[in-house]
Formats: C-alpha cells, structure tokens, sequence
C-alpha cells in the first residue's frame, strides 16, 4: 500500500465582487439637480414669509393696548404703576412663534416630501425668521399707528390714550426660527428613510430612486483548502479486516 502524498494547502483567494457600484455607493447623476435645489430652498422661503401676514394680524389682536398719559414736559408716559400690557406683546409674540415656527415646519415636511433635506431646512427656517421680523411684526404695530401719532399731536397734558401693541425685544422674533430648525431636525434623525421621502420607505424611494443596486451580494470566499467531510452524512462502514475474510 503506497503512503498518500501529502496535501499541499494553496493559498486563500478571494473572489472579486462583480464590476458596478456598491450597494452604498449612489451612481452618477442621483442626486436633486440644482435647479430643483434652489427652487425648493427659495419658493418655501417665500411661502412662509408670506404666512406672516395673517401671523401679524393674528399678534395684533390677541396683544393688549398700552394705557398711556401726556405727562406734559415729560412727554408720552404709561399710565399704570405696573404696566404688564408694556412687555404682554413681546410675550404673545413669543408664544405665538412657538405654534408658528412648529405648524411651517410640519407643513415644509408633509407637503415637500420629495424635497426634504437641507434645502428645505434653510429655506423654512430663513422664512420663518422674515415672516416675523419684516412681515408680521411691522403689520402688526401699523395698525392704529396713524391714529395714535395724531393724538400725540394734539393731546393736552393728562390726556390719556390706549397705545397699539409694539415689539420692544428682539428675541421673540427668532423664536419660529429656532423651533422650525429644531423641529425638521429632529423629524429627519427619526426618519428610518435614508432619502427623508416616505416613512418606511426603501432607499431611492425619491429623486434616487433606481440608482442603488441591491443585486449585488457579499463576495464568496475561496480559501483554497480541500473540503472537509460533511458532519450531516452518515457515517461509512467499517473496512473489513483479516478476521473477516473466508477461510479457504
């Protein structure tokens, strides 16, 4: 009986996956076109800048008036030793940008589906801040603007007045930006979409969708050795031994 030769191990190769992009990896031309890009960060901007207007009429109604006097050589002063309605529009401004910056930010989600990202971000978050400070606060503090000027006019010492709501802070007005940042970031941290287009959605669902290529599976490994016995088969028989040949 010749002794067997011994098995020389080869080396371990691996197959190279097929030629193409990973699985991680988006083709080409997937991504938003910069036109759209802009478009999307500019037409919201200007949608919730808009939006400021009934914001401001809606500040200057709920805003108390302001009980004022003509002092006479000390000019226009509250009439009230402890005039809350003085600092109650600043206030008002608050909690209303705090409903404001929420309902911009929930509306750009929902209906810029396709669109949601960064764009979309800057865009309502700039809007958000316009609306307020070049929009609602200067509507708000014009209305009844003209008829309290002409009582300043020709009021006489001790004439009293209710003075129109006005802003004398600066911090109200970044309130709905501030909320509308927080509010898409962390909408975007608990999308389980990578594209942010629809919950539960796979990946390209939006704008990249058909550009990943989830064909492709993991490489197989080829270690080269020789493979082994299968532990699932049933065993061989025995070989038979000298005991076991017929006697002649």
């Amino acid at each position: 009986m010749q002794p067997e030769e011994p098995v020389t191990p080869q080396p371990v190769v691996f197959d190279k996956p097929a030629a193409g992009p990973s699985w991680w990896r988006l083709q080409q031309g997937s991504r938003r076109s910069p036109r759209r890009t802009i478009a999307v960060a500019f037409g919201s901007a200007a949608v919730v800048t808009v939006l400021g207007a009934p914001f401001g009429l809606l500040w200057h109604a709920v805003s108390p008036t302001v009980p004022v006097i003509d002092a006479g050589a000390n000019g226009i002063v509250v009439n009230d030793p402890s005039p809350e309605q003085y600092i109650a529009a600043d206030g008002w401004l608050t909690l209303l940008g705090l409903g404001f910056g929420l309902l911009v930010a929930l509306a750009g989600w929902l209906i810029l589906r396709r669109d949601r990202g960064p764009a979309l971000l800057l865009g309502v978050v700039a809007g958000a801040y316009a609306a307020v400070k070049w929009v609602a606060v200067p509507l708000g503090e014009l209305i009844g603007k003209d008829a309290y000027e002409q009582w300043r006019q020709s009021a006489t010492q001790g004439a009293t007045y209710l003075a129109p709501p006005a802003l004398h802070s600066v911090g109200p007005t970044l309130v709905p930006a501030f909320v509308a940042a927080i509010v898409l970031t962390l909408l975007a941290g608990w999308s389980n979409d990578p594209d942010l287009d629809q919950p539960g959605a796979q990946p390209g669902y939006g704008p990249n969708h058909g550009q990943y290529d989830d064909s492709l599976e993991a490489p197989p490994f080829s270690s080269g050795w020789p493979a082994g016995p299968d532990p699932t088969a049933a065993p061989a028989p025995p070989a038979p031994g000298p005991a076991d040949q017929p006697r002649g």
